[in-house]
C-alpha cells in the first residue's frame, strides 16, 4: 500500500480558515504579552483611559512606537524558538478605533470571554 493512500487529504479551505484562527489567537497573545512587557494599564481603568486620551500627542506616539517596537520583538523571538524564523510574524489586523466611554466604573468584558467555539 502506498503511504499517500492512507492520508487524509484536508480541504483547502478548511486549511485556511483554520490558519486565520491560528493567527487571530496568536495576534490576541501578542497584545496580552506586550501589554505585560511594556506595563501597560488595565483596559477601563482610570490610567487606560488618560492613555486613550493622550494617544494622539507626541508621548502617546512615542509609547505606541515603543509598544509596536516590543511586540515585534517579542513576536520575532517566538518564531525563532519555534524554529519558524524564516516566517514572518501573523499579520497585524488594523485596532478599530473605539468611542471614548462616557459612563464611568463600568467593568469591560474581554471578547475572548464570550468566545464558545
Amino acid at each position: 500500500m502506498n503511504v499517500d493512500e492512507s492520508v487524509a487529504t484536508v480541504p483547502e479551505r478548511v486549511l485556511e480558515d483554520l490558519a486565520h484562527v491560528v493567527i487571530d489567537r496568536i495576534d490576541q497573545l501578542l497584545d496580552r504579552v506586550t501589554d505585560r512587557a511594556v506595563g501597560a494599564p488595565t483596559p477601563g481603568s482610570a490610567a487606560w483611559e488618560s492613555e486613550w486620551s493622550n494617544r494622539d500627542t507626541a508621548v502617546g506616539r512615542a509609547r505606541v512606537a515603543e509598544r509596536s517596537r516590543v511586540r515585534d520583538e517579542l513576536a520575532r523571538r517566538a518564531f525563532a524558538g519555534l524554529d519558524i524564523a524564516g516566517c514572518t510574524a501573523p499579520a497585524r489586523p488594523t485596532p478599530p478605533v473605539r468611542p471614548r466611554r462616557t459612563k464611568t466604573g463600568r467593568v469591560r468584558v474581554d471578547e475572548a470571554q464570550l468566545t464558545f467555539f
